[in-house]
């Protein structure tokens, strides 16, 4: 392997490891935050009286996503000669949620920070902004449970092998599974973002182990 995509992979599994502990730490500190409430005035107050926890939410999804970049970039070197479909379908996916997460991390933004002085300062603005950051977020989570499926299927053989493949397939249930978290609740949440990090810390760390020709 050429020194350039040795340093790709280094920098990608890299990538990956800080992606799944910063995902973590998003969904704690939104856990600490507590559930957005179903009303524009009372989630005007949530917003006013959490400001601080908020606007790290916002801080920490931003650093995940740019850690996804180079992660899957070199997610799709590795696997793209031995399982090309695979690569292209699992990564293409996971390329694809990187964007709808930039969108959120503007909407979420307009809790916490203003721009020109303008901020969400009304009920029926506030109901919207959490309507569609949080339904994004279910997106989101749906479009990696797929892409971890199908990547997982991939990874069956060495360098990854079996325990991050039947990680990765536990965690792709859960992910379409926490992607309802007003339904299963905040505990079953909690775990199902565990496996989350989890999966993208696994995948890193083999690619931060595994030799360069592997």
């Amino acid at each position: 392997m050429a020194p350039d995509s040795d340093r790709l992979q280094r920098l990608g599994g890299g990538a990956l490891v800080l992606a799944g502990v910063l995902f973590l730490v998003r969904h704690v500190l939104e856990m600490t935050s507590g559930e957005p409430p179903s009303d524009g005035e009372a989630i005007l107050a949530w917003v006013a009286s959490r400001k601080t926890a908020l606007s790290f939410v916002s801080e920490t999804l931003f650093a995940a996503t740019i850690c996804l970049v180079p992660g899957v970039v070199a997610l799709y070197r590795g696997l793209e000669r031995a399982h090309p479909t695979k690569a292209v379908i699992g990564c293409g996916i996971l390329a694809v949620s990187i964007p709808v997460l930039a969108v959120l991390l503007v909407v979420h933004g307009r809790l916490v920070y203003p721009v020109y002085g303008l901020s969400v300062s009304t009920p029926a603005v506030a109901e919207l902004v959490v309507a569609v950051y949080y339904g994004g977020l279910h997106a989101v989570l749906l479009l990696m449970g797929v892409a971890t499926f199908v990547l997982s299927l991939a990874m069956q053989d060495a360098p990854y092998g079996r325990g991050v493949a039947y990680l990765g397939f536990v965690t792709g249930v859960l992910d379409v599974v926490g992607s309802y978290p007003d339904r299963i609740g905040p505990v079953s949440t909690l775990v199902c973002q565990i496996f989350f990090a989890a999966w993208f810390v696994a995948i890193g760390a083999k690619l931060l182990r595994s030799p360069p020709n592997a």
